[in-house]
């Protein structure tokens, strides 16, 4: 009898640590969105002191200033500079609050070392790989969708007003600075918050979260099935180095066209393509020699399995935040088709 009530407690135990620990969570998701989207004002609201040597607390006097001056708002420069500034202010607030209110110290997962750097390196063609088939696929549905008549929104990373300074500063944000905090958060704190209950929702969430947050249908497919392997490198490592490796390194791939034409570098068409083949046949070797790598060890107990998964993936913040993610895309839909 004694040990029937010791085994209950135990489980009582574990359902509130995985209750509390998907509610901070969630919490901190929400937060991280918010946060941006509130630094996102307060980055319009300085340049338009700067730019402007005027203050004003009317957003519609904001919104006229940068209408009127279209030019310096759509420029790569301006654009990036303002991605820079709001998402590191973002990613600070978050992880503070993370380590000074719940005592979660996100970075602990970075974990540098010339092992995790090598992981990187070598996985880096299975993940183009899997990333290019993945786009491949969005492309021809998103292209039907488009001869139907449903409009399908996507991001433009194109540069606008090419110079040398607009392109180092893409690059800053594209290749090391977006991957870097995508990492801490996507892979970082979610890895570090579930797989201690919970490994197959970890690597789920990590994918569902990072997919969602591009905010549109073709970025958010791809980016969910390559998030399903960066989470799980990130997994089986115990450190983010690997997949900030992969991150960024993939981004420079594939933006690489955009930022050879900024820089006035022309005709490197089959250039970037013989790399982007090679890159791709040593994909698929690695696939086909090292899938295994790919399979992660999950909680013995079946039941015990399900039940925890089932407390991570009916988590109400949990849940709340991701279909507030959800809302954007939809809301971006019908917005290009109405």
């Amino acid at each position: 009898m004694k040990t029937v009530e010791i085994i209950q407690t135990t489980a009582n135990g574990n359902n509130r640590r995985i209750g509390r620990d998907c509610t901070v969570l969630g919490f901190l998701l929400l937060l991280y969105h918010f946060t941006a989207k509130l630094m996102g004002y307060v980055f319009y609201y300085a340049s338009y002191a700067v730019l402007s040597k005027k203050f004003t607390l009317s957003w519609e006097t904001i919104k006229q200033y940068f209408s009127d001056n279209y030019e310096t708002y759509s420029s790569t420069s301006f654009q990036m500079t303002a991605n820079i500034s709001v998402t590191l202010a973002t990613i600070l607030i978050t992880l503070l609050t993370a380590a000074l209110l719940f005592k979660v110290n996100v970075l602990s997962l970075v974990k540098p070392s010339s092992e995790n750097a090598k992981t990187g390196v070598k996985w880096l063609p299975p993940c183009f790989v899997f990333n290019m088939v993945s786009s491949t696929i969005i492309a021809y549905v998103t292209g039907f969708l488009n001869s139907v008549g449903v409009s399908v929104p996507t991001s433009d990373f194109s540069i606008h007003k090419p110079s040398v300074a607009a392109v180092m500063i893409q690059i800053l944000y594209v290749v090391i600075l977006a991957p870097l905090f995508e990492e801490i958060i996507f892979r970082g704190l979610i890895i570090k918050m579930l797989s201690p209950h919970s490994k197959t929702a970890a690597v789920l969430v990590s994918a569902l979260a990072f997919g969602l947050m591009h905010g549109n249908i073709p970025q958010a497919a791809s980016a969910f099935a390559t998030g399903l392997i960066y989470a799980i490198i990130a997994l089986k490592c115990g450190s983010i180095v690997p997949t900030m490796i992969i991150h960024g390194l993939n981004n420079l791939i594939v933006n690489s066209p955009e930022l050879l034409e900024g820089l006035g570098i022309k005709n490197m068409n089959g250039v970037i393509s013989l790399v982007e083949i090679c890159v791709g046949l040593a994909g698929f070797l690695i696939w086909f020699t090292s899938y295994k790598y790919m399979i992660f060890e999950t909680e013995k107990d079946t039941a015990v399995r399900k039940t925890q998964m089932q407390k991570v993936l009916t988590s109400p913040l949990l849940v709340i935040y991701l279909l507030l993610q959800v809302f954007y895309i939809v809301w971006g839909m019908i917005s290009a088709n109405s």
